[in-house]
């Protein structure tokens, strides 16, 4: 404790007042606590501060605590107050925190220096608010753990520099392009284009020319001992006011005494002087209706200053009216600022009347702005200096950092070493060579390597960054399991290097840094491991769910063929014998197909559960894949109906689909959304209202549809909108919003069903949760429907909402955000695949005459599920206009008998399926693998031999259905082989082929379309509904 430490008590040192106030702070009520149990290397900073003649701050601690020395006080007194020592910046300085913050963190974040130059602050110094600038550097100051305790801020004012530069700037302009005028007109606009781009120290500005008769000529000009005085003067442009305002006449009659501006231009023209005017006493009124320049302040002082033609002359050539910088004194610097501006003007002005005197009066002109450049070269090298005092102050706190800096020569002789690194490498303190610096420090087989990156600084004189382990001992933290403890762990660094060149082009030193990262690499580690056990649950869950699937779709589809075959059985005996009804015989075989289409409902309601129960887990895994596609929302809903037409007409159910205006005014047309999962919505939706009103006396179902700009609250009925706290948004969707222009498309479905009561109502949306124990026991279903509703609407960045009444009906309606594009170009062909099943919850049906298996075609932007019973193509409601098709034309025409090779594992899965196609008039061969398939192919019409016997011998073919798993060779190596087969002309032409399988995740279906399957359809399906689809492949074929 030294006698001049102006932190102890008995300081020596004649004490200031300011040092007074320091001391006389109770510091023990602050953060810092009291003065005599500071750290010593706060009580250094503060006596560097204290001391020293310039204004500088520090910044102390968590809380920012200020502790500034004298000059700061001069300077920027009016921002600190009369009280903020001691105090935290935060609260202190509240309005000027949000300029320090970023600059502390960035300081914080990277330990480095942040040095601003000429930053602009308003300061209420003189009771208005300043215009002023300021070049501050801000430095960590380091504690004895290498850590950053404070920040130290040293402060310079430029604010005469900065404004001397600007209006040096708009001097040298206005002289440049005034220069260029040859003529009085050119003149003026060039003034007025040269002042209107200083827009901070020329806020406002009038332009007259002085006429002395009535032809307007502009060389008139007014005689100070003339007797004739001046007649008008015409406004030639403005600056900062519109035309017409009164505060700018377009034209003042000097023999008019009332005019504004004419009592002043007098005394201006007498005085050959610049008059300053207080526009805000004097004419308060016009200062109204001006959109100021500058900083938006009203200028309530002006200056009116004459246009002379040279220095003596007794002729005013004009006169130039200017608005003040509100936020700057009018002290002598502007004043200088001004008079120079106007002899500029004057002298550009008298090039164009007398060329003589122009010469002169440039001449003066460049030695002026010649002194200024000087001025300001002076400026700039004392700033430089100055700026050069900071940064040896800063190489004092170099010492204190956490980065180990060194410095060597070429030959690796080292010349400074901080402490830091004395301290990273004590095994290597020893050494003055860098050589040998590193065999005690690396491995090795890593010494060649520090070799080259040396002889790359000397050789290419170029900067090099690399990371390398050493064979130091590193302990991690004790965070973890044992395991990561008892692992041995080295020391990495990150070292950065760069070559210091001579004036002859020769490496004179190299300077590096190193830094410790071996917390980083540990970290990096860590988490390397916790993402590949993330991927590895993750894989695991996906091969659960496929197994999941599958073993459960193969058994549906088995029996729901089945049930298929028993009822076109039964039903071709009806029609060809024609029992008589009231027989035993009869009534068997309609009670055979009564159960038959029973077994079909339950297991297509088993197929639904397990869809529901997958789409769930995927959900909840984050395994559900969305994918934005070129779409028309219209069509979908459109089709969504058409799905259900058949259903509702046997339930005799009313349903029409209404289309908003808004839909109209906004002209949607084509978004970018997944149209499957808004289909899998609807479904759900127009299923529950089917459900709920096919018992009503009165049944009818609404479809909406509207469109909105700005993201709803509510819908176009009424219905509140409901977003989760738990929404999570697709992040495919999220990326595809980013691009902009995107619209927020609407869907309400209203039915006159039932109803719900309030406590019914809570129980909607929850996860596997129903109305009301009836609703199961009247209607069925799993109570996951709306559910899953609910997610998908939120995923595609909506939210869904419902109101109802008990014994009047239910609303639903949610919203999805999409983006507008362009419509699709025409899908390839061979890569028409079907989506899963799963993506479309389908409902049941009390007749079972509808059954809609899901078979949803990928390569259209709309699935395309034809009625069981029909074999026309769906057609869309009345008033609904038709999108363009985006297949490839029909080109061939399907046989009428279809020759079909069905490839089966599965012996019961495979005589079902070949009994169902063969009782619907298809010629059917069966293999039990893909090996057994390519055999086949070999004994078919379709392969390419040479012997012309051998073609006639062979079968026909019309598709193949392949399914995926199989022993020996598994569907796709077979397709590709078949790919392979007619690249190499070994097939005649295209063999179609349909993957049947109950794999039915995205990723797979885009897998098989890769590999060559034309269509993907999932287990369970109806057959007749998949020999309609054979038929549309086929003909989508070329001929």
């Amino acid at each position: 404790m030294g006698p001049f430490d102006c932190t102890r008590d008995g300081c020596l040192e004649a004490a200031s007042p300011h040092i007074d106030y320091f001391r006389a702070i109770n510091w023990s009520k602050t953060s810092l606590g009291a003065m005599n149990q500071w750290p010593q290397h706060l009580c250094t900073i503060v006596n560097i501060v204290m001391k020293d003649v310039n204004p500088a701050m520090i910044f102390w601690g968590n809380d920012v605590v200020m502790i500034y020395n004298e000059a700061y006080i001069q300077v920027l007194g009016q921002v600190l107050g009369v009280s903020c020592m001691g105090k935290s910046a935060r609260l202190a300085v509240s309005d000027y925190w949000g300029h320090f913050e970023p600059i502390i963190q960035h300081v914080q974040s990277t330990g480095a220096s942040v040095m601003t130059h000429d930053l602009p602050l308003f300061l209420d110094r003189h009771s208005f608010l300043e215009e002023t600038f300021f070049s501050f550097q801000f430095m960590p100051i380091m504690d004895e753990r290498g850590c950053i305790a404070g920040f130290y801020e040293p402060i310079i004012e430029t604010t005469k520099h900065k404004l001397l530069e600007r209006r040096v700037n708009s001097l040298m302009e206005v002289g440049a392009q005034t220069a260029k005028a040859r003529d009085i007109k050119t003149y003026w606009n060039y003034v007025l284009q040269t002042l209107t781009a200083n827009d901070k120290d020329i806020p406002f500005a009038l332009l007259y020319s002085v006429q002395e008769d009535d032809r307007f000529n502009d060389t008139a000009s007014v005689s100070t001992t003339s007797t004739q005085p001046p007649k008008r003067c015409l406004l030639k442009g403005a600056i900062g006011v519109e035309t017409g305002h009164p505060m700018a006449p377009s034209e003042i009659d000097l023999t008019d005494t009332s005019q504004l501006f004419v009592s002043q231009l007098h005394s201006v023209a007498k005085s050959r002087k610049t008059m300053l005017m207080n526009i805000s006493v004097d004419h308060p009124e016009l200062l109204e209706g001006i959109a100021w320049r500058g900083y938006g302040d009203p200028c309530s002082e002006l200056i009116i200053t004459p246009i002379l033609p040279t220095r003596n002359s007794e002729h005013v050539l004009g006169f130039i009216i200017l608005g003040l910088n509100p936020r700057r004194p009018y002290d002598e610097d502007y004043e200088n600022f001004i008079g120079v501006m106007s002899r500029l003007l004057a002298t550009s002005l008298a090039s164009v009347v007398l060329f003589e005197e122009e010469m002169r009066q440039r001449e003066d002109t460049i030695e002026e702005t010649t002194k200024i450049q000087h001025l300001l070269a002076d400026k700039l090298l004392q700033s430089q200096r100055e700026v050069e005092i900071r940064e040896q102050k800063f190489q004092r706190f170099a010492e204190r950092t956490d980065v180990a800096i060194f410095i060597c020569l070429p030959t690796g002789k080292y010349t400074y070493r901080n402490q830091r690194w004395f301290d990273m490498f004590s095994s290597a303190v020893l050494y003055e060579d860098v050589t040998q610096a590193w065999s005690a420090v690396v491995t090795p087989e890593d010494l060649k390597f520090c070799e080259s990156v040396f002889s790359a600084l000397i050789t290419q004189q170029a900067a090099q960054t690399f990371e390398i382990k050493t064979k130091m001992h590193w302990t991690p933290p004790k965070v973890l399991s044992s395991q990561s403890q008892t692992q041995t762990h080295f020391v990495w660094v990150l070292c950065s290097a760069w070559p210091e060149i001579g004036p002859d082009g020769d490496v004179v030193e190299i300077v590096g840094c190193v830094t410790d990262i071996s917390r980083q690499k540990w970290a990096e580690r860590i988490q390397k491991i916790r993402s590949e056990n993330a991927l590895e649950s993750k894989r695991q869950l996906e091969n659960f769910i496929d197994t999941t699937s599958h073993e459960m779709r193969n058994p549906l589809s088995a029996v729901m063929q089945c049930a298929d075959g028993i009822i076109t059985s039964y039903s071709g005996i009806k029609q060809t014998y024609s029992p008589d009804p009231t027989t035993a015989y009869t009534r068997l075989i309609d009670t055979g197909i009564d159960a038959a289409q029973t077994i079909v409902q339950c297991a297509q309601h088993m197929k639904r559960i397990v869809d529901d129960i997958l789409t769930i887990s995927k959900l909840d895994a984050g395994l559900l894949v969305i994918t934005p596609v070129p779409a028309q929302p219209e069509t979908v809903v459109a089709h969504a109906v058409k799905m259900f037409e058949s259903e509702a007409r046997a339930a005799d159910v009313e349903m029409n689909l209404v289309i908003d205006d808004s839909y109209r005014d906004l002209a949607v047309s084509w978004v970018n959304l997944d149209p499957t999962r808004l289909l899998q919505i609807l479904i759900n939706l127009i299923t529950n209202s089917l459900k709920f009103t096919r018992l009503e006396p009165r049944r009818s179902i609404s479809v909406g549809l509207a469109a909105s700009s700005e993201r709803p609250e509510i819908s176009q009925d009424g219905i509140k909108y409901v977003r989760t706290k738990a929404a999570d948004e697709n992040s495919e969707l999220i990326e595809d919003w980013m691009r902009g222009n995107n619209v927020f498309v609407q869907f309400s479905v209203q039915d006159s069903g039932c109803g719900l009561n309030e406590d019914e109502k809570a129980m909607l949306f929850a996860r596997f949760s129903q109305a009301s124990p009836k609703t199961h026991i009247h209607y069925g279903g799993s109570g996951l429907g709306l559910f899953i509703s609910r997610k998908l609407a939120e995923m595609q960045g909506g939210a869904i909402g419902f109101d109802s009444a008990e014994k009047k009906g239910s609303t639903f309606s949610f919203y999805v955000k999409a983006r507008r594009s362009r419509p699709p170009t025409t899908a390839r062909r061979g890569s028409m695949a079907f989506l899963d099943s799963q993506r479309v919850s389908q409902s049941t049906t009390i007749t079972g005459h509808d059954t809609r298996p899901g078979l949803v075609r990928q390569a259209s932007d709309l699935p395309n599920n034809a009625d069981a019973n029909s074999e026309e193509p769906i057609q869309q409601p009345k008033g609904i206009s038709q999108p363009p098709l985006q297949q490839t034309a029909l080109v061939r025409k399907a046989p009428e008998v279809l020759h079909v090779l069905v490839v089966e594992d599965n012996i019961v899965n495979q005589r079902v399926l070949a009994k169902q196609l063969r009782n619907l008039g298809c010629i059917v061969d069966v293999a039990n693998h893909g090996a057994e398939a390519l055999d086949f192919l070999r004994k078919t019409v379709d392969w390419n031999w040479t012997d012309s016997a051998v073609v006639e011998d062979g079968k026909e073919l019309s598709a193949v259905l392949m399914d995926w798993e199989m022993p020996v060779m598994n569907g796709l190596t077979a397709v590709k082989k078949i790919r392979e087969y007619q690249q190499k002309g070994m097939l005649k032409g295209h063999v179609p082929v349909i993957a049947c399988t109950a794999n039915v995740r995205q990723q797979q279906i885009s897998e098989a379309i890769d590999a060559g399957m034309d269509d993907v359809v999932s287990k369970p399906f109806r057959v007749p509904e998949l020999l309609q689809r054979i038929r549309t492949l086929i003909e989508s074929l070329p001929p």
